[in-house]
């Protein structure tokens, strides 16, 4: 008899419904007071995904859905969505090439920016210094 495979292999999508809302909705659904850490978190995914070398170009705040989580310190968790137009590290000819191209995109900002402007001062954005050097000299 032979052994069973710990993992079957299938071609296909998985999807999974996510219940919440959209992170441009947090006004309306959680108190001001978790404004501030549920768009760090949002940015923190942006962060991560850098670290794995994944590279989102069409990021937007609609991207991220935040769910109720009594785990989480705000009680909402933050979950990313939508990585149709995602590009990879290994795609890119060096470190350089890569970092310029994290800094055009300029993911985090895309967020923050937004999320400060709609909040009304119920978060203030504070720039990262991850892709920071090439993003001045492209501004």
């Amino acid at each position: 008899m032979q052994p069973v495979s710990q993992y079957i292999d299938f071609s296909g999508i998985l999807l999974e419904y996510i219940e919440g809302f959209p992170l441009t909705d947090i006004a309306d659904h959680t108190p001001r007071e978790c404004w501030q850490s549920i768009c760090e978190e949002a940015i923190q995914i942006l962060h991560r995904m850098g670290d794995h070398g994944i590279l989102n170009e069409d990021v937007k705040t609609r991207s991220f859905i935040v769910k109720k989580d009594t785990r989480a310190e705000s009680g909402y968790k933050v979950v990313m969505i939508d990585f149709t137009l995602c590009n990879f590290r290994k795609d890119y000819a060096d470190n350089v090439d890569w970092s310029e191209a994290k800094a055009i995109q300029d993911e985090e900002r895309a967020v923050g920016l937004i999320m400060q402007d709609r909040l009304e001062g119920g978060f203030v954005y504070r720039r990262s210094n991850r892709y920071k050097k090439p993003a001045d000299y492209y501004e």
